[in-house]
């Protein structure tokens, strides 16, 4: 009689558009060990189920973890009046519903009932006894989902294990997980492309499971846990993820009909853990952990993955889920694929420093999207941050983005223990001569993620009080867990910041900004003839036109780039007042900014080839 397969399950609360990684690459993991794999992309399914525009919208994670909280009473029962979360989150929920169209009884309606329909429908629609075991990958919302999927199958097919694992599942998280949910069998830590393929095996051949790295489970009334599985360090040796489920459940499920579908956005990973991390770990950083040690696959594998997956599927649009791009791929990768004149596009996350030059190398092999760790355009903000960055260099790359066409998610913080008004007077300033720039994507008060190091040395970063954000008393239940323990984000007050009103100018810069580029952007641009540049400032409500020539326009133009004054004046050979002068005429009309000790010239070339 030949091994049952085994079930692999991604659960709501998830966005259509994005397929589940996790599954599409422990599926060919598993596989090429001789183990039968089915996955099931859930999330797509319960999209239509409530709704395309309600899912894509609660998809989103909110300080409210509303995808989560539509799952409480089906995983948990009623153990949470809705009318205190309602009142805790209200003006957010208004938000939501009014982006998805729905009302608070919508949302309610699905958590009242359609989650539960819903968990009837799966467990009926498939025969969950042909499996030997169900995984279920567990990140961003859909812990409670998975509990609850867990849960329905429990109680129909006591005899199956059910096994949890996932880049939620840290030592600490994945305790007291296990310790309050009756119906998970094990939960798995860390790589599992070696010990997962074990676990199946063992429990085939009734061999004992103590020892094997990864697994906690319960023994004898007690948690029983081998240490986290190693990192991998081969990445080479991953296989290119299968991704042919997720297709199939993207039309069956309807979404591929829908009005408001959006192209798929195809996950890959180049690399784990986080090379600058390793060195100087941001304080307000949660991500990685154990897994923080920096691994890469090499660039012609991912050439190799690029090429088979756009084959299989059709694909252009790839989103890189590392954490950092390697630094060897900016040059060699990128530079492959723009030999290849590839219609690819690639979003990557990235160092603030990445220079001109490699961007332009970049975008021309692809790049259409990055997430920097910009976060400040203040260098005395950035070093409490450990960001090892100034605030020129941050400035530059947003410009260079800008000029190339790069979308820049970046993300302005504010609440480090040290800051000053002052840094947040002479940010304000800044920015509003650089309105002609993207903007961030939005300015918050950082917070103290679980694993952070804001988080794990509270008292080393000004922090007095860290505690659970509030939601999570919506989502589990006391009695059953440790609200502290379970708990990824956290509210904490911080000692030695500006007050909220010395922040406010800042936040409505940055509104501002926001709000000019959902227009016609604003813009600071330059054309050049031979010896004379002419410059169109159009940041604020009349345009302005500047021409300049010989030295003048040659100055300007060096300083694309940041340079200090004693470069400048070296390349001039000297006339200081003539330097002198011109740099003055470039700061009073905020052509040019001095910053970090240099000066940078702010309009935009005309010329696409800059």
């Amino acid at each position: 009689m030949s091994p049952k397969p085994v079930a692999l399950v991604s659960m709501p609360t998830l966005s259509a558009r994005f397929p589940s990684f996790q599954l599409a690459l422990l599926q060919p993991a598993l596989e090429r060990e001789g183990i039968e794999v089915k996955p099931f992309s859930l999330f797509l399914y319960f999209g239509a189920h409530v709704g395309w525009e309600l899912n894509e919208t609660i998809s989103n994670v909110y300080p409210s973890m509303v995808g989560e909280w539509v799952w409480s009473k089906a995983t948990f029962g009623d153990f949470a009046d809705p009318r205190g979360y309602r009142s805790l989150y209200r003006e957010e929920l208004e938000e939501i519903c009014a982006l998805a169209g729905c009302t608070f009884a919508d949302l309610l309606r699905v958590r009242e009932e359609l989650t539960f329909s819903f968990l009837d429908r799966m467990l009926e629609a498939v025969d969950w006894s042909r499996f030997e075991l169900i995984g279920f990958s567990v990140c961003f919302q859909q812990m409670l989902a998975s509990l609850a999927m867990a849960r329905w199958l429990k109680k129909k097919h006591p005899d199956i294990p059910i096994v949890f694992g996932g880049a939620t599942f840290e030592d600490d998280i994945a305790h007291e997980v296990l310790r309050g949910s009756p119906q998970v069998d094990f939960v798995h830590c860390g790589d599992a492309e070696s010990s997962f393929p074990e676990l199946v095996k063992r429990l085939r051949e009734g061999r004992p499971l103590s020892g094997l790295p990864g697994l906690m489970r319960r023994e004898g009334g007690q948690l029983s846990y081998a240490g986290r599985s190693p990192n991998l360090e081969d990445l080479d040796q991953t296989p290119v993820p299968d991704f042919d489920e997720y297709f199939y459940a993207r039309e069956r499920s309807g979404y591929e009909r829908h009005p408001g579908a959006k192209e798929v956005l195809l996950p890959i990973e180049t690399a784990r853990g986080c090379w600058y991390g390793m060195k100087n770990h941001c304080t307000f950083c949660g991500l990685n952990r154990a897994g923080l040690q920096f691994r890469a696959k090499s660039p012609e594998k991912v050439l190799e993955m690029l090429k088979a997956l756009s084959r299989r599927y059709g694909a252009l649009h790839f989103n890189a889920i590392d954490n950092i791009l390697a630094p060897e791929y900016a040059g060699e990768l990128f530079g492959r694929l723009a030999e290849a004149h590839t219609d690819l596009r690639l979003h990557y996350e990235i160092r603030p420093n990445t220079s001109r030059a490699l961007l332009k190398k970049m975008k021309l092999g692809g790049l259409v999207s990055v997430q920097p760790g910009v976060e400040s355009f203040s260098t005395h903000v950035l070093s409490l941050m450990r960001k090892h960055t100034t605030a020129l260099r941050n400035l530059e790359l947003v410009k260079w983005t800008t000029y190339y066409g790069i979308e820049n998610y970046y993300n302005v913080l504010v609440g480090f223990s040290g800051e000053t008004a002052e840094d947040y007077r002479a940010q304000a300033e800044l920015m509003r001569k650089l309105f002609h720039l993207q903007p961030p994507y939005a300015i918050a008060r950082a917070r103290p993620d679980r694993g952070s190091p804001m988080f794990e040395q509270p008292k080393e970063h000004g922090i007095r009080v860290l505690r659970p954000s509030p939601c999570y008393a919506h989502l589990y239940p006391k009695d059953r867990f440790n609200l502290s323990q379970v708990s990824y984000f956290f509210e904490h007050e911080v000692e030695d910041t500006p007050t909220a009103e010395q922040y406010q100018e800042c936040f409505e810069v940055v509104a501002e900004w926001q709000r000019r580029w959902k227009g016609a952007p604003p813009f600071l641009r330059y054309r050049k003839s031979w010896e004379t540049i002419s410059l169109e400032d159009g940041r604020g409500d009349t345009p302005h036109l500047w021409r300049y020539d010989d030295r003048e326009a040659e100055l300007y133009e060096l300083c694309a780039d940041g340079k200090r004054r004693e470069d400048l004046a070296d390349h001039f050979k000297g006339d200081a007042h003539w330097l002198e002068g011109a740099l003055r005429d470039f700061l009073a009309k905020d052509l040019m900014v001095f910053l970090d000790g240099r000066y940078l010239a702010l309009a935009l070339p005309v010329n696409p080839s800059f």
